[in-house]
């Protein structure tokens, strides 16, 4: 029911996004939901919390490291784009993970974030189409320089998805879980990420 009900909102969002065009087609008719769904800017009704989000839009280049369950570091490779969509209602950050060891082709995984006026929250959705795993996410800004969402869909029973460190060139990510309500956390990966500027 939770990927049925994530999937259903990713696709009501992505069909809203074309209505609100008119559904005036691009020149290029492949691509047209691409070139709907991306916005330049924020929408001006985000007021301040546009810079919750904004200030990481752009394309990062990271380096991965996940830990396995005997504490054995994982050492990949790849990038992170992330951009507002939506007439700027809603940004989506895809997460690009290079092929390394056996494996040939490189991993895709998309979050959706968003902010909900009511709750004055921020709520995402993360989604992992090769393996099947979706999750929600609630959270929000901690001080000026975090974001943090958590979730109880991840198998642990609260995970901790945070940007840290927030600086305009770089950042770094962190999962963790905790099974004993935030009392402790377990780290699960880290990731260092570094701005990718126009050459």
């Amino acid at each position: 029911m939770k990927k049925q009900f994530a999937l259903w909102l990713i696709t009501s969002g992505l069909l809203s996004s074309l209505s609100a065009n008119g559904g005036t087609p691009a020149t290029d008719p492949p691509l047209d939901l691409t070139s709907v769904l991306k916005a330049t800017s924020p929408n001006p009704a985000l007021g301040d919390q546009a810079q919750v989000l904004g200030r990481i839009v752009g394309t990062w280049d990271v380096e991965y490291t996940d830990f396995a369950k005997d504490g054995t570091a994982i050492h990949r490779t790849g990038e992170f784009i992330v951009g507002w969509i939506m007439d700027g209602q809603a940004v989506q950050d895809l997460w690009i993970v290079n092929p390394s060891g056996t494996r040939k082709d490189r991993e895709v995984y998309t979050d959706l974030h968003w902010f909900d006026a009511k709750s004055r929250t921020w709520r995402a959705t993360f989604v992992d189409p090769e393996h099947g795993p979706v999750a929600k996410f609630t959270g929000g800004p901690v001080g000026n320089d975090r974001y943090v969402l958590e979730t109880p869909d991840l198998g642990s029973k609260q995970t901790r998805w945070s940007f840290n460190d927030i600086r305009p060139d770089s950042f770094v990510w962190r999962d963790e879980a905790s099974n004993d309500d935030g009392k402790t956390w377990k780290l699960q990966a880290e990731y260092q990420m570094k701005r990718r500027r126009a050459n």
